[in-house]
């Protein structure tokens, strides 16, 4: 599901929360109507949390081969965050989808801050053949933890191609402050 349907849907939820909890005390709804309410949340929750897993790693490239190492510092970055405790106040309380979207935002951001350092490990010069002709062409950066070429003051999807040399970038010394 896409974003935008998945928005739709939470939107739908938390209205029906909403009118539930104009009629009916919670505890009415969690005793006299367990079973459709025990629903109703499973679906907030579900539903919450593909939607914000969709926003917090939208365009959040990783290949498969660096997840192991990117993995804990996603996850920790979450935890750290209490973000999601936030969105469950946001949905369950508020019914709130726009501190919902807000919230997602803003651990994007988050989770983008933390994994700079995680990339920034993993740039290499690269070395194809216009580097070794005449003239020679200065090498391009390419991040063999995201699979990006550095190219017009951004990072796009690139592949290696054959031939290529691809050497670690050294760190760049640090300034006396």
């Amino acid at each position: 599901m896409e974003s935008t349907e998945l928005r739709k849907a939470l939107e739908e939820y938390l209205d029906l929360l909403k009118r539930n909890l104009a009629v009916a005390s919670l505890e009415t709804l969690k005793t006299k109507y367990k079973k459709p309410f025990d629903e109703l949340r499973h679906n907030i929750s579900s539903t919450a949390t593909a939607y914000v897993k969709q926003i917090a790693f939208e365009n959040i490239r990783i290949r498969a081969d660096f997840m192991d190492e990117a993995q804990p510092l996603i996850q920790s970055t979450v935890d750290q965050s209490g973000i999601l405790k936030q969105i469950s106040s946001a949905a369950f309380k508020r019914q709130d989808i726009a501190e919902i979207n807000q919230l997602a935002l803003a651990l994007k951001e988050q989770i983008h801050q933390a994994l700079i350092p995680f990339y920034d490990r993993h740039i290499c010069l690269y070395l194809d053949d216009e580097c070794f002709g005449n003239p020679p062409k200065a090498p391009k950066f390419y991040n063999v933890a995201s699979g990006c070429m550095w190219k017009d003051d951004t990072w796009a999807p690139a592949e290696v191609e054959k031939g290529v040399i691809l050497l670690p970038a050294q760190d760049m010394p640090k300034t006396a402050a």
